[in-house]
């Protein structure tokens, strides 16, 4: 059974509420209906039920689905949900009649009904540019008790031509932080670390990559990296990690013993993290293109409550995988996850 398959089955058995509010997307409605069939999670979707029942019968003609709705149009709900966002954000200067603007954005609404418990995670960003998700999350959903930097993961996973280092891993950050200074580098790996643990079910192997492998170049970007490695090592966390290293040792014993041979770690690494974003976010790419990986994420760490961002070319399996994670998440939550 891969892990893929687990997640799901899990999924199945937590069976949150998961509200896509991207409904005017066709690969949102198809997404919801398969969902919805294979029982992962309670679909909601937002808009007006006897709308979105119309486009949801062109996908599921037996109708099976069985989904659930909330009305962004609802007067009772826009003022809860105003006042709601006036107590988060009135200490930034934020008026009640602002906050009743605001909730007319579906991204925003979305958010509101998660912070009130009425859903149990949202996933969003098909046809949202990310910004707009991240910064509602950030602003009304806020950062965990347990967290001091949300962060993101891709879970890369390999089709059988292509596991020669693994049938999956994770990258990380790929989507959040730009250009982390060491102490939210290591704040990343730890994120990442918990999620590998507790999330997914993987004993961790992290490698805190760089273009020098133990110190080889003096720059002040290896020793970023290799502050960061260090923090990670005295917190002494649930797992492997080397660093600064190149992907190649990373991932190749014969490269490692050759450029760190005095290390214990043995490649190959399962958890990757990036120095900066623009590593991050090349890096899953290039893999996602040349080896045809599925590339499930970016996945939210840190935030008080499950939200995942989606990508605005996600395919309709993306969509589904992304709610597999989520509701994982959801199981995991410390109220929240």
């Amino acid at each position: 059974m891969t892990l893929l398959q687990k997640l799901t089955l899990n999924a199945k058995q937590v069976f949150p509420r998961i509200l896509l509010p991207e409904s005017s997307d066709s690969r949102v409605i198809k997404a919801a209906v398969s969902i919805a069939k294979q029982g992962i999670a309670r679909v909601v979707l937002l808009g007006d039920k006897n709308t979105l029942s119309q486009l949801i019968n062109k996908f599921d003609k037996e109708g099976e689905a069985d989904i659930d709705f909330l009305n962004p149009k609802n007067e009772n709900l826009q003022f809860q949900y105003a006042e709601l966002l006036h107590q988060r954000r009135k200490h930034a200067g934020l008026s009640l009649d602002e906050a009743r603007e605001l909730v007319q954005q579906d991204c925003v609404f979305a958010m509101l009904a998660l912070e009130s418990n009425a859903v149990d995670g949202v996933v969003t960003g098909a046809i949202t540019p990310s910004q707009q998700v991240l910064s509602n999350a950030l602003r009304i959903i806020g950062v965990a008790e347990s967290a001091k930097l949300v962060s993101s993961f891709f879970l890369m996973v390999f089709d059988e031509n292509h596991q020669t280092h693994g049938k999956e891993m994770l990258f990380s950050d790929c989507a959040m932080n730009v250009n982390p200074s060491a102490e939210e580098l290591a704040e990343i790996a730890t994120s990442t670390i918990k999620s590998a643990n507790e999330l997914l079910g993987m004993a961790p192997k992290v490698a805190m990559l760089s273009f020098s492998t133990n110190r080889s170049a003096e720059f002040e970007q290896v020793e970023k990296v290799r502050l960061a490695t260090s923090i990670c090592q005295e917190k002494a966390l649930d797992a492997e990690i080397v660093g600064n290293i190149q992907l190649d040792a990373a991932l190749d014993n014969t490269v490692l013993n050759l450029k760190y041979p005095k290390t214990s770690f043995a490649a190959p690494a399962n958890v990757l993290i990036f120095p900066t974003l623009d590593a991050g976010n090349i890096g899953y790419k290039l893999v996602q293109r040349f080896s045809g990986a599925e590339a499930i994420g970016p996945i939210l760490q840190g935030l008080a409550k499950p939200v995942n961002d989606l990508s605005r070319g996600c395919s309709v399996e993306e969509i589904v995988n992304t709610v597999v994670i989520t509701a994982n998440q959801c199981s995991k939550s410390e109220t929240t996850y």
